[in-house]
């Protein structure tokens, strides 16, 4: 968990929580786990190797970073949504899903020494290592698109939290948008023929791209109350002239042509059956129409929180 992320210092004096740490404090990281597998010059992580579909080599990684910077940025500095500030004051139980641990688990009680940072697969019931009713709060933020059963992801966080807990989800919708006519239904823009054939290759190995644009339904389907939905609008590109949103949209740019052939590879070629030429050659057009300033596109921003009613 990253040091802007959302926090709660455990309770002093809880019996409870404070077995349940020690009995997972000897979890320990498999060799397995912290292998790798170099696979078209790109670095994938071998755990469950083949599930998780993106790299998580030294590119990827700081695209991460810059996706982490630029959420804040573009959230005025709020890490969270969610109305949790006084139980993050009081003491939480904070579950912190992120996708800089690939689609893994990651737990964090933080106020130090009680911060655990494990690595499992999410979507595996036995990587859900926590009593039920446990979490105060689940955060999960640009991970959505690798899951393969967001249903199950969802019932388990509703399982593991506490009742009046919450769980907020914050994700890219990746659908460029323009609000002038840079760009319509008819504009040629090699981004968005990207993003659609993203999407198409992981239908293909089993996850949705779009999925946050379900998540709202499917909480309220689950028994999730107060449902509340903020959206925000990401700049590709330095075209705005407010400097907070030049910022964010420098980075995104950044993000997306850094990460280009991580994002494409293992999508397009195992999921489309596209050649690496084609994959390369195409990428060049993509590249060239991300870094285009005549576009004034944007991706649309969610974040989504809900509670677990009280009984």
């Amino acid at each position: 968990m990253s040091s802007e992320e959302p926090r709660g210092q455990s309770s002093e004096g809880s019996s409870d929580s404070e077995t349940y740490h020690r009995s997972i404090e000897t979890k320990s990281l498999t060799e397995s786990i912290l292998e790798h597998v170099v696979e078209g010059g790109l670095r994938y992580h071998a755990y469950h190797a083949g599930k998780y579909p993106f790299p998580n080599d030294d590119v990827e990684q700081q695209c991460d970073e810059m996706r982490h910077v630029m959420t804040l940025e573009l959230c005025d500095g709020k890490a969270f949504y969610a109305p949790v500030e006084d139980l993050l004051t009081e003491g939480a139980e904070v579950l912190d899903l992120g996708k800089n641990w690939n689609g893994r688990l990651v737990h964090g009680i933080v106020g130090a020494p009680n911060v655990q940072f494990l690595v499992d697969d999410i979507e595996h019931e036995n990587g859900w290592d926590y009593p039920e009713n446990h979490f105060d709060y689940i955060h999960i933020r640009h991970t959505l698109h690798s899951i393969k059963n967001r249903r199950d992801l969802l019932e388990r966080a509703y399982k593991h939290l506490k009742p009046g807990g919450y769980l907020e989800i914050q994700e890219l919708h990746y659908e460029p948008q323009a609000d002038d006519s840079t760009l319509t239904p008819e504009t040629t823009y090699r981004l968005r023929d990207f993003f659609f054939h993203l999407s198409q290759g992981l239908l293909a190995l089993g996850a949705d791209l779009h999925a946050i644009t379900h998540v709202a339904d499917d909480l309220r389907e689950l028994g999730f109350e107060k449902v509340t939905q903020t959206t925000l609008k990401c700049p590709i590109g330095v075209w705005p002239k407010k400097r907070e949103l030049s910022d964010c949209g420098q980075l995104l740019k950044t993000v997306i042509i850094d990460g280009l052939k991580g994002m494409a590879r293992k999508p397009f070629v195992h999921g489309l059956g596209w050649t690496m030429m084609q994959l390369e050659m195409f990428l060049v057009e993509v590249r060239k129409a991300t870094a285009d300033v005549s576009f004034h596109t944007f991706l649309p921003f969610h974040a989504i929180h809900a509670r677990k009613p009280l009984p």
